[in-house]
């Protein structure tokens, strides 16, 4: 009997450190720096963070099935990932020198664009990191990594908005660009675009680009007609196109979360900057947990199953935040959102890896970044909608925004029984056994 293939420690770390330095950038941009210095420093509304988080999210949508077919005429991945990537940290660091609202906004559509495009090509390396029943540990590595970029972040970072003038002092000259007056929100910036670009050059050296055909010339047109061919085709992907809708459902509740968490605390809750910090930490650490344990369930249950016990944790989250009627309450719904929303990211690539032809899946992986973001974007502006139609209801328009992501939940299971229960298949080559890792 061959024996199974094995993933390469290694190559499994360097995968593992991107997760890590792109969640710096996620919660320090899309859930809580940015959010608070647009509002508090530029005078923008809660609405208007949903809305460009819905603008950018459209951009997003339009192009990532393209840039997936892309990658995989010419089956190379990685340099997609550095490009994808560095745009994402040089609008980050570009913040820092942005004086006006229009630049502001400019730069994080510009910066969310490369931080969503990076996920495409990310997740679809993994397969050439763990391969077959190791798919789901390594994904939920992949996640508990994201999670501790999460705490390194709130930890690192939060100083130098807070307590500005002491962190100054204590680095002398290399403090020179801190601001202690006004923005300082804006001091966390900079450190977040050195955070992603260190962590995430691992992976842009060491992480195999397999290729699993031979490469076929790539172009704007011949991406295009890839694209409406698989379109058209889809039907002959078992279970893809439910999965996909599915995905589009239940990323809508996921993505609402986590562009909402912060701004829910202080709107509903009254709760200072410390608080929120603290619901974020403490969320972050019971979503690493989730990532690890869901991810080694889905190895051994297989990725459909799992998956739906997540969606029904779901309902029980939205109940548990939608109901708190003090803040200690929303500290105590926390970590049970941190497990499903932990768990939600590694099942899911697994899932769609066990439905996907290896030579397609950049594309199906920009298809899955097309329907999350295409959720990320109504979701958003439908809670943008609610807060602006129901704003005479107070924090009320928050409690109904939360609550209409139970009806999301509820379809995304429905559609999701529709999808074969399959895991990701077990190559004939062995990434353990090939040196590098």
């Amino acid at each position: 009997m061959r024996p199974r293939p094995t993933a390469a420690p290694g190559r499994v770390l360097s995968w593992t450190l991107y997760d890590f330095a792109s969640t710096v950038f996620s919660v320090s941009i899309l859930s809580y720096f940015f959010p608070l210095w647009l509002a508090d420093e530029l005078g923008a509304g809660a609405d208007l963070f949903n809305y460009i988080t819905a603008a950018s999210m459209v951009l997003v949508f339009l192009t990532a099935p393209l840039l997936g077919a892309l990658a995989d005429l010419g089956q190379r991945r990685k340099p997609y990932l550095a490009a994808s990537t560095l745009l994402a940290v040089g609008c980050t660091a570009g913040l820092e020198l942005s004086g006006s609202l229009a630049a502001a906004v400019a730069l994080f559509v510009a910066g969310n664009l490369g931080y969503q495009w990076a996920q495409i090509f990310y997740n679809a390396l993994l397969p050439g990191v763990a391969p077959g029943r190791s798919t789901g540990r390594v994904s939920g590595y992949g996640g508990v990594a994201g999670y501790a970029g999460t705490i390194v972040a709130l930890a690192a970072l939060t100083p130098l908005v807070t307590h500005p003038e002491a962190v100054r002092s204590a680095l002398g000259p290399l403090g020179f660009w801190l601001e202690t007056e006004g923005a300082t929100n804006s001091n966390a910036f900079l450190p977040t675009a050195a955070l992603y670009l260190i962590f995430g050059l691992p992976a842009l050296l060491w992480v195999p680009d397999r290729a699993a055909r031979e490469p076929r010339p790539a172009g704007l047109v011949r991406g295009y007609r890839e694209v409406l061919h698989t379109i058209r085709g889809l039907r002959g992907y078992a279970g893809m196109g439910a999965f996909m809708l599915s995905t589009v459902l239940y990323m809508d509740v996921s993505n609402t979360v986590v562009a909402n968490m912060a701004l829910y605390g202080r709107e509903v809750f009254g709760m200072e900057q410390a608080d929120i910090r603290n619901l974020l930490l403490l969320s972050t650490v019971f979503a690493a947990a989730g990532a690890a344990g869901f991810g080694l369930v889905a190895d051994l249950l297989g990725p459909k199953r799992t998956l739906m016990a997540v969606l029904g944790l779901w309902l029980a989250a939205i109940a548990a935040v939608a109901a708190a009627t003090e803040a200690w309450m929303l500290l105590l719904a926390g970590p049970l959102v941190g497990v499903v929303f932990g768990a939600t990211g590694p099942v899911s690539r697994v899932l769609l890896i066990a439905l996907s032809p290896p030579a397609k899946l950049g594309e199906f992986f920009g298809f899955y970044a097309l329907a999350g973001r295409f959720s990320a974007a109504t979701g958003p502006a439908l809670t943008g909608l609610i807060l602006t139609a129901f704003e005479p209801l107070g924090t009320g328009a928050y409690r109904l925004a939360v609550l209409s992501l139970a009806a999301a939940t509820v379809l995304a299971m429905a559609v999701l029984a529709r999808v074969p229960d399959r895991r990701p298949p077990e190559p004939a080559w062995n990434p353990a056994a090939e040196g590098g890792g």
